[in-house]
């Protein structure tokens, strides 16, 4: 089977191809990067497709296939969330590619090459089986997004945000890296199937601090409270439709690289430990849910208020993942491909606006009298859409959340994620109220932030090559829980990805002894209900927030946003200093919990 490189080196040959031949017509650039996008999205439809009857693909690059259990070469092990996430990959890339054609009125064909560049980096993330090439991977990745997030180089700007971007993931791939070289120390393997054999059932200090570091370098790709800060900065300069691909999959493949090296590495080792390996996770899900809904609220530049909300998203991920359940599993997966539809569409009307009047600020564009209907009604879809509203992906994949959450008896998460998903999507609404139908006061609900346009300004018009990808993909995100199966299919994929002898079984000794596909999970009237509620709870923020002329009307809460927003200072040290906080804490407790 040669589909399965495909991804990765399609990509990589354009990007190559444009870099050479960088005089080429414009048009022409865009036309053969949306056929690359377009022929990998058709390649990873292929590998769901198969992955129906082989939930595991494994593919050997130069035919070194494992013998005695032991894998001297390179592979990937593709399972069904893999490739949907080059799926997804491949969609918005595509969206955000023709969005690119009228966004911008010069655009070179360097930012072809680190477009492709970037996608390839993300689907090899997605697909290899080696932890190694995992960091190989993530390091292409971020230099790719380092260079897009700086793009506008000649606006100081972006080159600070790139800045605080590259010196923070850095960071964390050390951080990986170093966990990486403990466990190869241990085990003489870099394969992660043979890395979660060699391990066994128990844990001793260095397998624990092994795992620290490594959900400690991912969490700050992942941007999860407080490896986060570099996010907002990197959201607010980037161009839109480089944002969308930010906060639609790249901060998720982040999320999805600990849950695999879990699974896969230590989910054997920390067995006994489940207990606190979930209350570890869940205070960092938690406390970066909270976080980021609170600083929503402090946000009047759309870019900043969306990042923020993508920072409180992460953190109900995470409070699934911390669950350690299939069900659970099954609701992020489902979440993560709501989330990006609807966040994407929303980082591309945000460019719109920026496109037809050079302004991304909420009290600003109160004070014009145009009306956008456009990117009004994107706006106001995707805070439905965040708030989890029935039909969305998102609903199914917070009713799977707080399914296993209720059947732990964890109902602290179902309100994390129930308040987090409504202050979020009340902070859209509010900006939506105003920005375009001028409701509430004109008060100031956080610092402005200058940003100029990527385009002249002053168009009566949008592009159909503008609006046509972003209500798309909000459509995608709106119709996504109405695909057949949805929830059956999400399931199945989640046992197989936690089924780690299972998975050690099919890559190392070429047997595939998988347990059977699942039903889907029932649609309550409870379910439903919940949906709505956080919606109609959104609404109620939103107008509770409007008619106040505090960033909140409840005053206790006002110095704790007005200190969460002085620590996102900008300050690089800060940064860096927090990420050591964050390290330092997650591994003292790891380390306490989880050895022996």
């Amino acid at each position: 089977m040669l589909t399965p490189p495909i991804p990765v080196v399609l990509p990589l040959l354009m990007a190559a191809l444009l870099a050479a031949l960088h005089r080429m017509p414009r048009p022409l650039a865009f036309l053969l990067s949306i056929l690359t996008t377009i022929t990998v999205g058709a390649v990873a439809i292929a590998l769901l497709n198969y992955s129906r009857e082989e939930p595991l693909i494994v593919y050997w690059f130069g035919g070194w296939s494992p013998r005695q259990g032991s894998a001297p070469g390179i592979g990937f092990a593709i399972d069904t969330a893999g490739a949907m996430l080059v799926l997804l990959t491949s969609v918005l890339a595509t969206a955000s590619l023709i969005f690119s054609s009228r966004y911008f009125d010069t655009v070179g064909t360097l930012y072809h090459s680190l477009l492709l560049i970037f996608v390839a980096a993300m689907n090899g993330f997605a697909l290899t089986g080696d932890l190694f090439n995992l960091f190989v991977f993530f390091e292409l990745m971020s230099v790719a997004a380092y260079a897009l997030c700086g793009y506008k180089s000649e606006e100081p700007g972006p080159l600070q945000g790139a800045l605080n971007f590259a010196v923070t993931n850095t960071v964390g791939a050390f951080l990986a890296l170093t966990g990486i070289a403990l466990l190869y120390s241990r085990t003489g393997a870099l394969n992660m199937a043979q890395i979660g054999r060699a391990l066994g059932d128990r844990a001793d200090t260095l397998v624990v601090v092994a795992f620290a570091l490594i959900a400690c370098g991912f969490s700050v790709k992942a941007a999860i409270v407080p490896f986060h800060f570099w996010l907002a900065d990197a959201h607010a300069v980037a161009p839109a439709p480089v944002c969308a691909l930010f906060s639609g999959v790249m901060v998720e493949l982040g999320l999805y690289a600990i849950v695999r090296v879990y699974w896969t590495i230590f989910s054997g080792a920390l067995a006994t430990h489940e207990a606190e390996v979930r209350t570890l996770l869940a205070t960092f899900g938690g406390l970066t849910a909270v976080t980021g809904a609170l600083m929503c609220y402090a946000q009047r530049h759309l870019k900043r208020l969306l990042a923020f909300s993508t920072i409180s998203h992460m953190g109900i991920l995470l409070l699934g993942v911390a669950l350690l359940t299939p069900q659970a599993l099954a609701g992020v997966e489902l979440y993560v491909v709501g989330h990006a539809f609807v966040k994407a569409a929303m980082f591309l009307a945000a460019g719109i606006l920026l496109h037809r009047t050079a302004t991304l600020d909420e009290i600003e564009l109160a004070r014009r009298p145009r009306r956008l209907w456009v990117p009004a009604a994107l706006l106001v879809a995707g805070a439905a859409g965040l708030a989890g509203a029935p039909t969305f992906g998102t609903f199914w994949g917070e009713m799977m959340i707080g399914g296993a959450a209720h059947g732990l008896r964890n109902e602290w998460i179902e309100g994390i994620t129930f308040a987090a998903s409504a202050a979020t999507a009340g902070a859209l609404f509010r900006f939506a109220a105003r920005a375009f139908f001028g409701w509430g006061p004109a008060r100031d609900p956080g610092s402005k932030i200058e940003e100029l346009p990527d385009t002249q300004t002053g168009h009566r018009h949008t592009p159909a090559a503008m609006w046509v990808p972003a209500v798309g993909l909000m459509v995608a995100g709106l119709v996504a829980g109405l695909a057949p199966r949805l929830t059956g299919a999400a399931l199945s994929s989640a046992i197989h990805l936690e089924d780690r002898a299972g998975n050690a079984s099919r890559v190392l000794d070429h047997m595939a002894p998988y347990p059977p596909a699942v039903g889907d999970q029932p649609l309550m009237a409870g379910d439903v209900a919940r949906g709505a509620g956080c919606l109609a709870a959104a609404l109620l923020v939103a107008w509770l927030t409007l008619k106040s002329r505090a960033i909140f009307p409840a005053g206790r809460l006002r110095p704790a946003v007005r200190w969460l927003r002085d620590l996102h200072s900008g300050i690089i040290p800060d940064y860096v200093t927090w990420v050591m906080v964050g390290t330092a804490a997650f591994g003292a407790a790891a380390v306490l919990w989880l050895r022996g």
